[in-house]
């Protein structure tokens, strides 16, 4: 997602010039790297086992939702927004064009809360056999 400022929101949007936003969020567990302060280590697995490690230069927020049991300790669950790549930069902007066209096109998950009541756009997470229902930046444990 991207922020506008009003006046430049309202000139690309009457010039019909805003461009669709990628989106280039990640949930899961997060630790830091010990060694190394440029990274962090991301596990979007149920599990701490493997790890996938994210220079921070291509991070552009994280937003630590909660505490998670992982086996016998916990790890911070946060949603990660990517930053968007510089535009001369071919293959950092295809990989975010394909992560974000497989995120799109993947399955819509739906939780009903009630009979009455769905929510899309929403992804669960389980951790630990915990399951978590994860929309726009908040998660709730499901019972």
């Amino acid at each position: 997602m991207r922020t506008y400022e009003p006046s430049e929101f309202i000139s690309q949007l009457a010039a019909n010039e805003l461009v669709e936003p990628f989106d280039l969020t990640l949930y899961g567990l997060v630790k830091v790297d010990e060694k190394d302060s440029s990274v962090l280590y991301f596990s979007p697995a149920r599990s701490c086992e493997q790890w996938i490690s994210i220079p921070v230069s291509l991070i552009s927020s994280v937003s630590h939702i909660r505490n998670v049991k992982c086996k016998d300790h916990q790890h911070p669950l946060a949603k990660i927004t990517l930053a968007e790549p510089d535009k001369d930069n071919a293959q950092a902007v295809l990989f975010m064009q394909l992560f974000a066209q497989v995120k799109a096109s993947a399955p819509t998950r739906r939780m009903a809360k009630s009979s009455a009541m769905t929510r899309q756009g929403c992804e669960i997470l389980e951790f630990d056999d915990v399951p978590y229902l994860c929309c726009d930046g908040e998660c709730w444990i499901l019972l």
